[in-house]
């Protein structure tokens, strides 16, 4: 039987391909959303009010987290605890219109 080049090179591309893939899956990030884990201390449930033009559900409790939601004025978060990163405390909770769960700079919200 003849040995055919072009099955050897098919092989050897094959399994580089393999070897690649392995690779770049074991170096994938990790997902970047942080859900209720990242709370320091419960908060009875309660509503709070947006105060502040352009305010922003994130992903996690930092600005570097991407964005979930943009929030409009009065909007009201149902919030369920809460964290603070950096000097900054940032509540969790359900975000108004969806099912979706978020984080969100006290700064920009009040009790009602």
């Amino acid at each position: 039987m003849r040995n055919s080049r072009f099955g050897k090179s098919i092989a050897t591309l094959t399994a580089a391909t393999a070897v690649a893939l392995g690779a770049s899956l074991m170096t994938a990030p990790t997902a970047s959303a942080v859900g209720g884990s990242a709370c320091t201390k419960n908060v009875k449930n309660h509503k709070m009010m947006v105060i502040n033009v352009g305010a922003t559900a994130r992903s996690g409790p930092g600005n570097s987290y991407s964005k979930r939601k943009r929030l409009e004025w009065f909007d009201q978060v149902y919030v369920r605890c809460y964290t603070v990163k950096r000097g900054t405390q940032w509540y969790y909770g359900d975000l108004p219109g969806t099912s979706k769960r978020g984080w969100v700079n006290a700064q920009l919200l009040q009790e009602i």
